[in-house]
């Protein structure tokens, strides 16, 4: 592989379109020119494969003047890329549901061309004959932005959202990347973890109120959460409650993603504790395919530990599915999502399946749905959640995926989870506390990040750093402040 670019270079977008029409491996050489001028884009690609040359000589008309640098450069790297798929198109036929859209946030770009005057009729043109996305795809990106833009419209001022970090899990799954260490190994750091973390919580309520911030959203994630006993949730609860005013959290999510994890008493300790929403992660409702990707729960233990949800009082329930497990057909898919309609969870997230560096997946001989197969479960899933009343509210694309698609969070009005559209459009500051938490300074259009360490080990050795990383805070976004 030999890419070749002159007059524009977007070496990101342009390798990861690549990979969708050829291997790394392969013997391709492509060549891009791109020029502006007189208000006209021109990008020509040649690619040489096969002995045999293919060309697309694009245009654009576009008009740069009193543009936001921002949407010159994602013009630009459109046309590029545009280019470059229309001549691949001439050696394989790829379907590219999102056209030449790159990036993990389709909806933030269609929310900044709505607020830049455009109306829904231009918005959806744009996203058409600029970026190719197909009419599906369009409207589910617009659609996104829209409830979206309900939920940012609403973010408190001076308001910020906690992220609690738990990097334990009884065992690796398959596919993942995350923070997460498996007990086996680190279980016996768990006490010395939580009593580090509600150090951590009091740290950090000292410098939100030195900021002048509050709380208004919680979400306590990981790895998995409950994988810690009951008691060490009633002790993190507690110290929650006496550090931060509920009174004004609109949300507080825990993650109870593995079946295998949820007992009756830790969620009364968590509905006691203040959480309003809770999310138990079935992946997938085929047995077979549990086993290959080494979760350690049954469709009924899922069904069990659902309903126990309801029994101890939630009315906010998120599931997660994955589109495109190993091995996993189309039909198989359809039944799972199916089966979790059933339950009737207020917020269904289905994600596409994606393999990353991290993930054991990466190390077998799997079947993974081919990309056609992918976008039929994702079309499934649009057309079956509008039929229940749920809409679609928050969206990311991640590097890897498969088919080039999207992950989509679902729910019913009422219940679009507040912390998950903020995280991702990066409109209000976050504070990460725990293994592996990212915390995320907000102040206008500029965003400063400060990293926990991940394994439990080290931020238990090291967490003098931890305490000092909070005061970074005070320091960081005080410079911030001081440039504008």
């Amino acid at each position: 592989m030999l890419i070749v670019q002159n007059g524009y270079e977007c070496d990101y977008e342009m390798k990861l379109f690549y990979k969708l029409f050829f291997d790394v491996s392969d013997d391709v050489y492509v060549y891009s020119n791109f020029e502006y001028k007189d208000k006209r884009i021109n990008v020509y690609t040649e690619i040489i494969y096969d002995s045999d040359t293919y060309f697309e000589d694009y245009y654009y008309d576009f008009d740069s003047e009193n543009k936001d640098k921002q949407l010159i450069k994602k013009i630009f790297t459109a046309s590029c890329t545009k280019s470059f798929c229309h001549a691949a198109k001439k050696i394989k036929n790829v379907n590219l549901p999102w056209g030449v859209m790159s990036g993990i946030r389709p909806a933030k770009v269609v929310r900044e061309l709505m607020e830049e005057g455009n109306s829904r009729e231009k918005v959806f043109e744009i996203l058409k004959n600029v970026y190719e996305v197909s009419d599906e795809k369009a409207n589910l990106a617009m659609t996104v932005a829209e409830n979206e833009k309900i939920l940012l419209d609403n973010i408190g001022e001076n308001s910020v959202s906690l992220y609690i970090g738990i990097p334990f899990c009884p065992t690796r799954c398959l596919y993942c990347s995350f923070v997460s260490t498996d007990i086996r190994v680190s279980g016996k750091y768990m006490d010395e973890f939580v009593e580090k973390l509600l150090l951590e919580i009091d740290k950090s309520s000292e410098i939100i109120k030195k900021m002048g911030w509050y709380v208004e959203n919680i979400y306590i994630g990981g790895g998995t959460p409950t994988t810690l006993e009951a008691y060490h949730l009633k002790s993190i609860f507690n110290r929650l409650k006496s550090n931060f005013d509920f009174s004004k959290i609109k949300e507080f999510t825990l993650e109870a993603g593995r079946p295998d994890t949820i007992t009756f008493e830790k969620l009364k300790e968590a509905k006691n504790g203040g959480v309003n929403r809770i999310s138990i992660n079935p992946q997938t409702m085929n047995s077979e395919t549990l086993v290959k990707v080494r979760r350690k729960h049954t469709p009924d233990l899922f069904k069990k530990c659902f309903k126990m949800a309801r029994d101890a009082g939630f009315d906010n329930i998120n599931t997660d599915l994955i589109a495109g497990l190993p091995d996993e057909t189309v039909d198989m898919f359809r039944y799972s999502l199916d089966e979790v309609i059933k339950l009737d969870p207020e917020n269904i997230t289905v994600h596409s399946m994606c393999i990353k560096r991290a993930a054991n997946l990466r190390f077998t001989d799997t079947e993974l749905a081919k990309a056609q197969d992918m976008n039929e479960m994702l079309s499934y899933t649009q057309k079956r959640m509008s039929g229940t009343g749920r809409k679609p509210y928050y969206m990311y694309r991640q590097k890897n995926i498969s088919g080039n698609l999207e992950n989509v969070g679902y729910a019913k009005d009422g219940y679009m989870s507040t912390y998950n559209v903020n995280i991702m459009e990066e409109k209000q500051t976050i504070i990460a506390l725990g293994g592996g938490g990212s915390s995320k300074l907000v102040y206008g259009d500029r965003i400063e990040r400060i990293f926990n360490f991940k394994d439990p080990l080290e931020y238990i050795k090291r967490f003098d750093e931890i305490l000092q990383k909070k005061d970074e805070i005070v320091e960081v976004m005080n410079k911030m402040r001081e440039v504008e």
